[in-house]
């Protein structure tokens, strides 16, 4: 079956377009999806965990949570979410999730206004649920896809801090053990040359990753999407049923190229740019993502400064 789990079906609960629980028939839906026989992962930002939703999580407790965290601050909060008091109801309502006997992921999507804290929000985590949890971390923000109005650029970061915060944690180890001696330009990126004896075994795929093969998402409206951040491609769900949809969705995916640009760049092998985010930047499947370029011409540039400092020392 489609994302097969121990021969299960896997759903992930994602109402686009805001925090499901806003809905009023949330539980309704959720005991409705969960007596089909799916497992599966609730996403939420854990504010709106209402005694309601918590007497259906318990009897129908998910399979995963993954709980997003803005901040470390309720200073924070008021800048990206604009309420304050949504720090508190968060806290309040992840030591409730916490509760299920559910796998529990804590998530963040730094960008320019809580940039500060980042190293804050996973100190947060640590302290208030425990050293066993990790934060998944999204630093690099595509601007907004189906129709959303949100001012992406206005409010993501730089490429530059983006890097930064890719290589955040071991810079820290750094500044630590040298002390006042620091100096950025000194850092480099070691780069692992891959074996040529080492094989890889061929992968099927239709986006360059699991997107459409092991994974799907389903639209509010049924839509069966191979990912979320693309409706290019889809197939109806309410006509043709889960199964059907999943088998027909790879006829209906059509590519165009990659273009001319992007096959012969010198940073292709650092880049993180897919089809979904050239669509996101650039209106294009085949557009060149600028920002996204921008981020792999910086990590490029910190592998040259140490190949050119081995070319001097020779």
């Amino acid at each position: 079956m489609p994302g097969g789990e121990g021969g299960h079906r896997t759903i992930s609960l994602l109402i686009t377009g805001g925090e499901p629980m806003l809905r009023p028939d949330f539980c309704q839906i959720w005991e409705g999806i969960y007596q089909q026989g799916f497992l599966i992962t609730l996403y939420t930002n854990a504010t709106l965990v209402t005694p309601a939703v918590m007497e259906t999580l318990r009897r129908y407790p998910p399979h995963k949570i993954g709980v997003t965290i803005y901040g470390a601050t309720p200073e924070t909060y008021g800048k990206v979410c604009g309420d304050p008091s949504a720090f508190q109801k968060a806290i309040d309502g992840m030591a409730q999730l916490q509760s299920l006997p559910s796998a529990l992921e804590f998530r963040t999507t730094i960008i320019k206004d809580n940039y500060p804290e980042a190293a804050d929000i996973e100190r947060l985590v640590h302290e208030r649920f425990g050293a066993q949890y990790k934060l998944i971390q999204t630093r690099s923000v595509t601007k907004a896809v189906r129709g959303a109005c949100a001012d992406v650029a206005a409010c993501r970061l730089e490429p530059e801090d983006n890097v930064r915060l890719a290589f955040r944690r071991g810079i820290e180890i750094i500044k630590d053990a040298v002390g006042a001696s620091y100096d950025e330009r000194n850092l480099y990126v070691e780069h692992i040359e891959r074996s040529p004896e080492k094989t890889y075994a061929p992968r099927l795929t239709l986006f360059g990753c699991n997107a459409g093969m092991r994974d799907y998402t389903v639209s509010w409206d049924g839509k069966l999407l191979g990912c979320q951040m693309m409706g290019n491609f889809a197939v109806d769900t309410l006509e043709a049923g889960f199964q059907s949809a999943w088998d027909r969705f790879p006829s209906v995916v059509h590519l165009p190229p990659v273009n001319e640009t992007c096959l012969a760049c010198a940073h292709r092998d650092l880049c993180n740019s897919c089809y979904a985010s050239r669509y996101a930047e650039t209106g294009d499947l085949g557009g060149r993502p600028e920002y996204v370029c921008r981020d792999a011409e910086i990590v490029s540039q910190l592998l040259r400064r140490k190949k050119h400092e081995q070319h001097h020392d020779i």
